[in-house]
């Protein structure tokens, strides 16, 4: 988690102050989950005051770990919490064994691994040091060495390194010539422009075997400014995969469900990254800057009476429509919203937040979530939406 201010690299995300960070660390402790807070910019000196006052409330609270990339904090957070332990994020850029063994003496817990090495040298560091180890299998990737980008400062005067991305890799680009400003040249012809920066999305799960061969400690995947569909989603599919490489590693295989559910949340096409080779052309979106998106959120379970479910919907719904329930523990389930009620009425549209009821042929658990195909209508507003982040305006 993150809280307010330019101390996480998703500044630009509501986050959490130090009040709502208690009430998350209580909740997520009650159910037997960890919270590691993230301090992984790289401060000014005019924001140390602010953030040594955040260390000390974050060590009062109890959270379980700091997630830093600078030193100076690593050193602060050693000096004001020396009981909560520390992973070095990616931002540090640890790409071999000196580095990590340095960062191990100095007391760091754990090493997130710079998602530029490959599978090679990962198993190499792996068998270099006792400290444990995390590598990203999921998530976006940025054109830059993990994550230090400078093209944000220069084009938008937004600091990426502050957590204030303008995400100038997704925006579109053409050739112009000094004498010619209204003649545009695209790089690679599509549509008049090409996305020269704008990568694919991360995703190791078709080499799922050999990233768990490898034996690391943490599985990272990006999650604090996606939505809950997406991390519950992600997480979901990524445990079964593990899961199913514990029980039985010598008969392990990708199965073809897992891949299909990745295909559901928003992305911009997947690759392997830097795992299994250098990445070349088939690792950029040339045709995209927005996401491929085929659902979305449909509703929230409140909770169950009797043969009734109560749900919060977070998106428009329609009586008749088929939705998709994902239960905590199996593969999803279809059913179509039929005899929806609002405040004990029957209705046939429902809108964003209202609570509505209806009786379900299973048992959701509260907390559990549901998923709707995207309509023509979802693709319109999400295109706007994609053009306002594509123009550093939004996103």
């Amino acid at each position: 988690l993150g809280v307010r201010g330019p101390f996480n690299l998703r500044a630009r995300a509501k986050n959490f102050t130090l009040e709502e960070l208690e009430m998350a660390v209580g909740f997520a402790h009650s159910k037997g989950v960890k919270i590691y807070l993230t301090l992984n910019t790289f401060p000014r000196e005019r924001q140390l005051q602010e953030i040594e006052h955040i260390i000390s409330g974050a060590r009062d609270i109890g959270v379980d770990a700091f997630i830093i990339s600078d030193l100076g904090i690593f050193m602060l957070a050693r000096r004001l919490a020396p009981r909560i332990p520390i992973h070095i994020s990616t931002q540090s850029n640890t790409v071999n064994s000196a580095s990590a063994n340095a960062w191990a003496e100095l007391g760091a817990q754990r090493i997130i691994l710079a998602r530029e090495l490959n599978h090679k040298e990962i198993a190499e560091i792996r068998a270099k040091t006792n400290t444990e180890l995390e590598i990203f299998v999921h998530g976006s990737i940025c054109i830059s060495i993990s994550g230090r980008c400078l093209i944000s400062n220069y084009l938008a005067e937004r600091d990426a390194n502050q957590g204030f991305c303008a995400q100038p890799c997704r925006w579109e680009y053409a050739l112009v010539e000094k004498s010619k400003p209204k003649e545009y040249m695209p790089v690679l012809e599509k549509d008049g422009f090409t996305y020269l920066y704008n990568s694919k999305d991360l995703c190791l799960l078709p080499v799922m075997d050999r990233v768990m061969r490898l034996s690391i400690d943490g599985l990272k995947i990006e999650g604090r400014s996606k939505t809950a569909l997406y991390v519950a989603t992600t997480v979901s599919t990524y445990k079964k995969a593990r899961d199913a490489w514990l029980e039985d590693p010598g008969a392990f295989k990708v199965d073809k469900s897992w891949m299909e559910e990745l295909s559901k949340i928003s992305n911009r096409d997947y690759f392997t990254g830097f795992f299994e080779r250098e990445p070349s052309i088939d690792g950029v979106a040339y045709d995209l800057n927005g996401y491929i998106q085929e659902y979305h959120l449909a509703a929230k379970v409140l909770g169950t009476e009797g043969g009734i479910t109560i749900f919060e919907a977070r998106n428009p719904l329609v009586e008749g429509m088929e939705m998709e329930w994902l239960p905590s523990d199996s593969g999803y389930r279809s059913f179509i919203l039929k005899d929806p009620m609002v405040d004990g009425e029957k209705t046939r549209y429902i809108k964003p937040n209202q609570v509505f009821t209806m009786k379900t042929p299973f048992r959701p658990k509260r907390g559990e979530l549901v998923r709707k195909p995207y309509s023509e209508g979802d693709r319109m507003e999400q295109k706007e939406e994609d053009s306002a982040r594509g123009q550093g305006l939004a996103g």
